[in-house]
């Protein structure tokens, strides 16, 4: 691990954290913390203080998967949080980035207890078939709160995310800028499931439709970029 590996990741978190705000996802406070796996390391970096709207890389800090600090310095409010990050690079080694947010529609669904079912076309695209489950509430970032997501994430393999009960959003994916997308996918479908209810309720993506719909995706991905002359 260089000096210019971590720089890169650190301009990565930085900008995950403009593209949080920028994409209005965020809550009112625009609260939030975000994290990248070093690959090939056990360590990864976190904000570690400060305001996603200015984040700089002086404002992230290194630490091991087992969360403690290798590098730089955390305010308390960070420091409760670090074992949130490190128990998704634990249980799912592939991923690169994972954020937590506050976003509001998907929280309305944490508060209330309810997960995010297979509502949305763009939950299955991307990978996230068994919905997005909810983590029992445990005290912020404490051994019970992340035991709880532990469960949920190690119960739900196919999913890009977890409510945590009466709390927020925690959203992960093999890149930071994956992790940003899944948690727009899931603010995206809380809005819709909410919004359905006026209607009568969202319907359920239809099983026998699910793989088929991730094998269109892909067939279309492998053809590339398609120009008038081919």
């Amino acid at each position: 691990m260089t000096s210019a590996d971590l720089a890169a990741h650190k301009e990565q978190i930085v900008d995950a954290c403009k593209a949080l705000v920028e994409s209005q996802v965020m809550s009112i406070s625009e609260h939030g913390n975000v994290s990248a796996r070093v690959r090939g390391t056990d360590t990864f970096l976190l904000t570690a203080g400060g305001s996603l709207a200015n984040m700089t890389a002086e404002n992230i800090a290194l630490f091991n998967l087992d969360g403690t600090l290798l590098d730089g310095a955390v305010e308390p409010t960070s420091a409760e949080i670090v074992d949130m990050h490190g128990i998704v690079y634990r249980l799912r080694p592939e991923m690169g980035g994972a954020l937590h947010t506050h976003s509001p529609y998907a929280t309305s669904f944490a508060v209330a207890g309810e997960p995010i079912p297979l509502i949305y076309e763009a939950l299955a695209r991307f990978n996230m078939t068994d919905g997005v489950p909810v983590a029992d509430y445990g005290p912020r970032g404490s051994k019970e709160s992340v035991d709880n997501i532990a469960r949920a994430i190690a119960a739900n393999p196919n999913t890009g995310g977890v409510l945590l009960a009466n709390h927020g959003v925690l959203a992960f994916a093999d890149t930071v800028q994956g992790a940003v997308r899944a948690n727009i996918i899931i603010e995206e479908s809380a809005i819709l499931g909410l919004n359905a209810r006026i209607l009568g309720g969202a319907k359920l993506i239809p099983s026998a439709m699910i793989e088929l719909t991730k094998e269109r995706r892909d067939s279309f991905a492998a053809a590339g970029v398609q120009r008038t002359g081919d």
